[in-house]
């Protein structure tokens, strides 16, 4: 053990040495991580830019990337104060400020579902048709970029990159979530929700979550 230690000294002159390689080591991978980020944010940058000018947008795409940037807010929690607001607005029928909220939400991120569905529903209100349109075209385009699949097995699941998404899809679907489980399969991950619609008639849909796992996985590790 003595021996190993001298020749470990020898070889890098002082303990001091080795803090400073480890120190550089932990540089270089936080500046990877950083070149990474800036990549990701550059892409939904470039989604965001053509989807705002009206030209066609691989919605599953974006919302990928989205997924990737430094600003994905996997749990939403970032938002969940503004979408509180975006509803209790609409319920209110004060559109005008449904809409304010909803834009909030979507300067953070332009792939949430809900809140192009609520400008929709304000606009129209508002008789705004063209904005109207412009979002339920948007939104239309998201959900069926979630339809990967009939959602009725795990190899035709709905692909999705946060929870949420989960309950807009059912929920613009007219169905209600009764219970909801996690299980793995040929190596990816889903959520399993049992819903019923309004009939009473039951059905199981999956989802597949391998986004929304590593994405936790990555917020946990920062977190530490």
């Amino acid at each position: 053990m003595h021996n190993h230690t001298v020749t470990f000294v020898r070889e890098y002159g002082k303990p001091s040495m080795l803090r400073r390689i480890t120190i550089l080591a932990l540089l270089l991978v936080s500046s990877a991580a950083a070149v990474a980020a800036d990549d990701a944010n550059s892409k939904y940058q470039d989604f965001l830019k053509a989807a705002k000018s009206g030209q066609p947008v691989d919605w599953q795409a974006f919302r990928f990337a989205y997924a990737e940037t430094a600003n994905f807010d996997v749990t939403g929690m970032k938002s969940a104060a503004t979408r509180k607001a975006m509803n209790e607005a609409l319920r209110a029928n004060d559109y005008a400020a449904a809409i304010v909220q909803a834009n909030l939400i979507l300067e953070e991120n332009y792939v949430d579902i809900d809140a192009h569905v609520v400008s929709d529903i304000a606009n129209t209100k508002l008789g705004n048709t063209d904005e109207a349109k412009k979002q339920h075209a948007i939104a239309i385009g998201l959900l069926r970029s979630i339809r990967t699949g009939d959602g009725k097995t795990p190899e035709t699941a709905f692909t999705v990159i946060t929870v949420h998404e989960e309950y807009s899809l059912i929920g613009v679907l007219g169905l209600r979530r009764q219970q909801q489980a996690v299980i793995a399969n040929a190596g990816h991950n889903y959520d399993v929700l049992d819903v019923i619609d309004k009939d009473g008639v039951g059905q199981t849909l999956y989802f597949q979550i391998d986004h929304v796992l590593a994405a936790e996985a990555a917020l946990l590790k920062r977190s530490h």
